[in-house]
C-alpha cells in the first residue's frame, strides 16, 4: 500500500510541475510575441492608409460652407504628412452668397497636411464662376502648385483660358487670391470676342 501512495503522489507532483512549466512557457511565449503597434516599423514604399469616396468640408465660424474637397480615392505613406489623391474636385464657396465661386479639378495630386501645400498633376481645370454665365472663366493646364496659407497657386506650364468666346493662352501663371489677380507669365496671346 505504501508503494501505491508514492506512485500516486509522484503522478500528482508530475502533473502539477507540468502545469506550472506549461504556464510559464505560455507567459514567456506571450511576452516574446507581443507586438507594440506604436513601435511597429511599416514598409516606407507601401501605403499605411487608403480610402475611397473621400469628402472633406471646411466651414466658417458661422457654419457656412467655404470649401469642399472630393476625391475618388486617396492614400498616405508611413511617416508622411502628404495625402495623395486621385480624381479630385476642390470647390470654393462665397461666404456671403453661399454660391460656388470656383471649382478646381485634377486627375491626381497631393495635399501636405503639415505645411498646407498642395500639388495638382494632370488635366487640371479651373472654373471661376460668376452670376452672369458669359463672365465664367475656364482655365486648363497641368502641374499646379498650391499654397493654402498664402492663398496662392502657380504653374510654369502652358495654360488655356476661356471667357465666353474669348481665348487666352500663355506659359506659366499665378493666381493670388488675396489680391484677386490672375497673371499669365509669358507668350500671352488673346483672341477677344465681344
Amino acid at each position: 500500500m505504501g508503494n501505491f501512495r508514492l506512485r500516486y503522489q509522484s503522478s500528482r507532483l508530475f502533473n502539477l510541475l507540468t502545469v506550472i512549466i506549461l504556464a510559464l512557457l505560455c507567459v514567456l511565449l506571450n511576452y516574446l510575441t507581443r507586438i507594440d503597434f506604436h513601435r511597429l516599423e511599416l514598409p516606407k514604399n507601401k501605403p499605411e492608409f487608403s480610402s475611397t469616396g473621400i469628402e472633406a468640408n471646411l466651414y466658417s465660424k458661422y457654419g457656412k460652407l467655404l470649401y469642399r474637397a472630393l476625391a475618388e480615392s486617396g492614400l498616405q505613406y508611413p511617416d508622411s504628412s502628404k495625402v495623395i489623391l486621385y480624381k479630385l474636385d476642390m470647390l470654393a464657396f462665397s461666404e456671403s452668397t453661399e454660391l460656388l465661386q470656383e471649382k478646381l479639378t485634377s486627375n491626381d495630386g497631393w495635399i501636405d497636411t503639415a505645411s498646407s501645400l498642395g500639388y495638382l498633376g494632370e488635366s487640371v481645370a479651373l472654373t471661376i464662376s460668376n452670376v452672369d454665365p458669359k463672365y465664367i472663366i475656364n482655365a486648363y493646364t497641368k502641374h499646379v502648385h498650391l499654397d493654402a496659407k498664402k492663398q496662392f497657386i502657380y504653374s510654369t506650364e502652358s495654360i488655356l483660358a476661356t471667357r465666353g468666346k474669348s481665348i487666352m493662352t500663355g506659359n506659366g501663371f499665378t493666381v493670388d487670391y488675396v489680391k484677386k489677380i490672375m497673371t499669365i507669365e509669358s507668350n500671352v496671346k488673346i483672341v477677344y470676342v465681344k
